[in-house]
């Protein structure tokens, strides 16, 4: 089942942009290549990217709104190398509960092109609060462990509106391991090592 952690909790067990070098008005600093549907940027206005900024509140602290009702919103994230995902975070925007996502896919892909969904939501709403984060993992049960992917994309069809994809979200937190390139220093430095998968580039 998915779990509510205070937001100082998740901050503690996996403290977010630990080197402190990402710069959110020039979008340096990550160690991934964002994407979005719309509003490809952080900041204002209500950018996609501020869902990688660690920051949840309201205002350029989130992603809103997704103006074509027909058309899936979605933000990604990639990788230099593949990663195997254990686990993420979503946080709830500060206002409007109609615009919580419903429908909606944590995916992954190789090629930014063919997608495999990882976990789905289904016509529920899962946030009970504004500014909520909520976790899922592997360990929990809530869904199995994946192949290994470059690119890691969350893409909503539908919100509690009813009318499309007119939607928020605050926070995404990917966690999980990286795949090293084969060679003596990945077979003993890093293989099985955990990464944060948090924006560095």
């Amino acid at each position: 089942m998915p779990v509510d952690y205070l937001e100082t909790q998740i901050k503690k067990w996996f403290p977010p942009d630990p080197e402190n070098d990402g710069a959110v008005d020039a979008d340096t600093g990550y160690n991934a290549v964002f994407a979005a549907s719309s509003k490809e940027n952080f900041g204002s206005p209500e950018g996609a990217f501020n869902v990688f900024d660690n920051r949840i509140g309201g205002g350029n602290d989130k992603w809103c709104c997704g103006n074509d009702p027909n058309s899936a919103q979605w933000v990604q994230a990639t990788f230099d190398q593949p990663m195997i995902l254990s686990g993420f975070t979503l946080a709830s925007g500060n206002d409007t509960e109609g615009r919580d996502p419903v429908n909606w896919q944590i995916q992954g892909s190789n090629d930014g092109v063919n997608f495999v969904n990882i976990f789905s939501n289904t016509g529920s709403r899962v946030w009970t609060a504004r500014n909520q984060v909520i976790s899922w993992s592997v360990e929990g049960g809530d869904f199995s462990t994946p192949a290994a992917y470059t690119t890691l994309r969350m893409n909503t069809a539908s919100t509690g509106l009813g009318g499309g994809a007119f939607f928020q979200l605050n926070e995404i937190e990917f966690f999980g391991t990286a795949v090293p390139e084969p060679s003596v220093f990945s077979l003993f430095g890093l293989a099985g090592f955990g990464l944060f998968l948090r924006r560095r580039r």
